[in-house]
C-alpha cells in the first residue's frame, strides 16, 4: 500500500502527506544520513566552487529536507537566503566584480537545481524521516 502521496498543488510546490489523511510524524530513532555538501547522489554530481560557506548552506539544506514535516519551500527559501548572504559577504570582503558575478552565477545554478530537481530528494528524505499513522498500526 502506498503510504505517501505526492501533491504538486496549484502553487507548484512539492508536498509530502500521508495517504491515510494523518499528519506525518517524526520516525522514532531516525538517524539522517550525513549531508553531502552541494551535490546529489541521485544525479551523480558534486558542485564546489571553493567557497566553504556555500557547502555549509548546502549541508543545512540537506538537514532541512531530512526534518520530518518541514515544507520544501521553507527549506529552499532558507537555502536561497543563505547563499545570497554569502555573495553579499564576498562583495563586502573582496569587492571584485568578477568574484561577485561568479558567486551569483553559482547561487543561480544551485538554486535552480533545487527548484527543478529537488522534489524527489525532498520526498525521499521525508519518507525516510517521517512515519504515517497507517505504518504505526502495521508495526504494532
Amino acid at each position: 500500500m502506498q503510504l505517501w502521496i505526492f501533491f504538486g498543488g496549484d502553487d507548484g510546490l512539492c508536498h509530502y502527506k500521508c495517504s491515510d489523511g494523518y499528519v506525518p510524524k517524526p520516525r522514532p530513532d531516525y538517524k539522517p544520513p550525513p549531508p553531502n555538501g552541494c551535490g546529489s547522489p541521485l544525479f551523480g554530481f558534486q558542485f564546489d566552487i571553493g567557497i566553504p560557506s556555500m557547502t555549509r548552506c548546502c549541508n543545512r539544506h540537506d538537514r532541512c529536507y531530512d526534518t520530518c514535516g518541514k515544507e520544501k519551500h521553507v527549506c529552499d527559501d532558507q537555502f536561497q537566503q543563505c547563499l545570497e548572504t554569502i555573495c553579499n559577504n564576498v562583495q563586502k570582503t573582496l569587492g571584485l566584480a568578477q568574484s561577485v558575478q561568479a558567486c551569483e552565477s553559482a547561487v543561480t545554478l544551485l538554486f535552480d537545481a533545487v527548484m527543478h530537481m529537488g522534489c524527489k530528494p525532498y520526498m525521499d528524505s521525508q519518507r525516510a524521516s517521517c512515519i504515517c499513522h497507517f505504518e504505526e498500526k502495521m508495526d504494532l
